[in-house]
């Protein structure tokens, strides 16, 4: 195992993008449901919400689950903890990793090219959720 690239990162997120895209439209479909066919207006709080909910659960359950979200087991990227007794994330690592994520992808993307500026080649998220991330080149 060795040290990831960023550009796999980058393209581990946008595989990522296409699975999150069909939750919402599952989602929305059921809001109009639910709903009896009224639309949900724009800014609406609740509905708003509940899409971040939604897109903070798809990453923080494979994040802790199995290290690696569907777009992440398609570049053989991993997350591990850096405590070695530790055998996954926990749940606080997770949530961590994906509020940081927030931050660094609305700073388009710093925290993660931040791997280029870190002795130890770790990301924003790596570092305040104290894991690393590691390419795999094994099954």
């Amino acid at each position: 195992m060795s040290k990831t690239n960023v550009l796999k990162h980058v393209a581990a997120f946008i595989y990522d993008v296409f699975p999150v895209i069909g939750i919402l439209i599952v989602t929305s479909g059921l809001t109009l449901i639910l709903r009896t066919g009224n639309e949900v207006q724009s800014h609406t709080w609740w509905f708003q919400a509940l899409i971040l909910c939604e897109i903070a659960l798809y990453y923080i359950y494979f994040w802790k689950v199995g290290g690696q979200t569907i777009g992440m087991k398609a570049w053989k990227i991993h997350i591990k903890p850096n405590n070695k007794s530790q055998q996954q994330l926990s749940w606080k690592q997770a949530c961590l990793r994906f509020v940081i994520g927030i931050f660094s992808t609305a700073f388009f993307g710093l925290g993660l090219f931040w791997k280029y500026f870190s002795n130890e080649g770790k990301s924003w998220m790596d570092l305040v959720s104290d894991s690393h991330t590691v390419y795999n080149t094994t099954k």
